[in-house]
């Protein structure tokens, strides 16, 4: 019988506890944020011009000496996508030419990757290095890699399993084998299936996390690592390959089960990809020791405890992710400040190499401590690329969520927000809108308080940053605009939309930063589709082709006063100082929260623009 996916009462006796063993968050606040991610930005420019560092082989560890280095045409390892990743990360909040070509330089000899058609990895491959470089160019020539090396992946699904075979290379010998850390090579077929792929392969990456939720949690929330099962579908074996022993957990992969199940959700909004994620979560948690930062195996003895701090970094990136989809306050709140207090240990003196030899960002990594084939292990107490990718992406996602405001989502059940059932007749809509990255293609519309948004034809009204890098509005059944008004990434735009809900018709008004009111559409009748709109009671940020690619703030709905309706129209905006920053809202639901990626998802994924506003004020 099929595991059934509610928490046991052996997990909702750990859910209990959790409040008492999660970590607090000590004090990671955005200054030790900008530490790290500057110390960050030290460490990878040295390495990407250092000239024994070629593009050619990425870095993947080390233990205090030189990079330990892969090969980008070895088709059996895993780790190449990370460091042009985190080149793009550093590209992202200035757009400084010299790091675009340095994240471009690095991520280009990966091609070679796409047809490979031996390995699951293909997700950690791409959406790390190609998926960022889509995302904050918008060059079509990523996107087709990217949608080549999905269509490779998708060639592993086995049908009779459900599940993507991992690998051509295992021995012992498996039959179709599943691992943990398929979960996160699984958003390059969500991606893919958004963005011009096969809309199959959706399903084919759904139906794999279904059943590692089925197959490979335990009833108490732990992991195995590795599932087999023969060409009927027959499990054969549960194994923890990396891991101390087949019963035990290892840390790791239970981080890329909470991270993957997290990121499965962003993506298809099942609601059994949150229950997964709350289960793994809550065991997860419920052993970390004091410091917040596992070692690499929960059940090995005490004479192995050795520490995986990239099993923090995935975990501190995820859990921000997952705190957004909580159902409640508390639940938000815990995994909130257990990811806070993981980024507080991993950006102490004790795990980061400010200081060291160590080329990496991270110290005191375990790639895995032993395994049947090769007891002694491999990259013990190291940094290792992956770790201090995922910790750069939390620091991101921390620096993103400080900022506050509403992040726009790419499933449309998580893109409306409730606004109320008394805006009616004649509205003044205000707010600050902020591209992530450039070009995007995401909406902001509105709906009435009684309508279930599932798509865009539910939007009565709506204001688009477009991929042409424009701002336009929808006029009846298309877009369009009476001004070129073109964004910028990290560059807010000012907002002001008149709403005539009886008449039908809205205008809209656009301030770029410094500069003067520009009047963008002038009573441009509602969408004809759409339902019944009687009220201003719903407003849905929707991006296209990323999660969070834009933020929004400072977002109000009042009535006109009664100038504004003797003139028809609000009143002129007084235009901002191009350094000044609107004041920023906290909406319900997603306060002070920020998710990603991440890989994201997935996932906008670096928020360095405080830490480098603060330094261009401070010059």
């Amino acid at each position: 019988m099929a595991r059934r996916v509610i928490p046991t009462l052996r997990a909702w006796v750990l859910l209990g506890a959790l409040g008492a063993l999660a970590p607090p968050a000590r004090g990671f606040d955005e200054a030790a944020a900008d530490r790290a991610l500057a110390f960050a930005r030290r460490q990878l420019e040295h390495t990407a011009t250092d000239p024994a560092v070629p593009p050619t082989q990425s870095p993947k560890s080390s233990r205090g000496g030189p990079w330990k280095r892969v090969a980008n045409t070895d088709r059996v390892g895993w780790t190449q996508g990370f460091f042009p990743g985190l080149v793009w990360f550093m590209f992202e909040p200035g757009r400084e030419a010299v790091w675009r070509t340095r994240a471009d330089t690095w991520t280009r000899p990966l091609e070679v990757q796409k047809s490979n058609r031996e390995t699951h990895d293909l997700g950690f491959k791409f959406m790390p290095s190609y998926g960022h470089a889509y995302r904050l160019t918008g060059d079509p020539y990523y996107r087709d890699v990217l949608l080549e090396a999905a269509r490779s992946l998708a060639s592993r699904y086995h049908p009779e399993v459900g599940a993507i075979d991992c690998c051509d290379w295992n021995d012992p010998p498996w039959r179709v084998a599943t691992v943990t850390d398929t979960l996160v090579d699984l958003e390059l077929l969500f991606w893919a299936a958004r963005n011009g792929g096969e809309p199959a392969w959706n399903d084919l990456a759904l139906q794999h996390a279904l059943t590692a939720a089925r197959d490979m949690v335990r009833p108490d929330g732990g992991t195995w690592h590795v599932v087999d099962y023969d060409d009927t579908g027959r499990v054969r074996s549960k194994e923890t390959f990396q891991g101390y022993a087949d019963d035990s957990t290892w840390s790791r992969g239970q981080a890329w089960a909470v991270y993957g199940f997290t990121m499965a959700y962003r993506y298809t909004r099942d609601p059994r990809m949150l229950q997964a994620a709350r289960e793994v979560t809550d065991y997860y948690l419920a052993r970390l020791p004091a410091d917040a930062v596992p070692p690499w195996d929960f059940d090995a003895p005490p004479s192995q405890q050795q520490k995986d701090s990239s099993a923090a970094a995935i975990a501190a990136s995820a859990l921000q992710e997952l705190s957004t989809y909580a159902t409640s306050t508390a639940e938000a709140r815990r995994y909130r400040e257990a990811a806070l207090a993981m980024l507080d240990s991993l950006a102490s003196p004790a795990y980061l190499a400010e200081g060291t030899t160590n080329p990496g960002i991270l110290l005191h990594g375990t790639a895995f401590y032993r395994t049947r084939i090769k007891p002694s292990g491999d990259d013990i107490d190291a940094s290792l690329i992956y770790g201090d990718y995922y910790f750069v992406e939390a620091l991101g996602r921390f620096q993103r969520a400080a900022a506050g405001g509403w992040l726009s989502a790419l499933a449309f059940p998580g893109a409306p927000h409730a606004l109320g059932t008394s805006h009616t007749g004649v509205r003044v809509v205000d707010f600050d809108v902020t591209p992530l990255s450039q070009p995007i293609d995401g909406v902001i519309g509105y709906a009435d308080s009684a309508t279930v948004v599932t798509g865009y034809t539910d939007l009565a009204l709506a204001v688009r940053l477009n991929a042409e890098g424009l701002v336009d509005a929808r006029r009846g059944d298309a877009y369009g605009a009476l001004a070129a008004v073109p964004y910028t990434a990290h560059t807010p735009l000012h907002v002001r939309l008149w709403v005539d809900l009886p008449a039908r018709t809205y205008s809209v008004w656009v301030t770029p930063p410094g500069g003067a009111e520009v009047l963008l559409a002038e009573r441009f009748p509602f969408r004809a589709d759409a339902p019944p709109t009687d009220d201003l009671g719903q407003v849905a940020f929707k991006s296209e082709r990323f999660d969070e690619a834009y933020r929004v703030t400072s977002h109000t709905v009042r009535a006109p006063t009664p100038q504004e309706l003797l003139d028809g129209r609000p009143a002129t905006r007084q235009p901002a100082p191009p350094d000044a920053t609107a004041p920023l809202a906290e909406p319900p639901g997603r306060a002070g929260m920020g998710c990603q990626a991440g890989t994201g998802a997935l996932l906008g994924l670096l928020g360095l623009v405080p830490w480098l506003a603060r330094r261009r004020r401070a010059r």
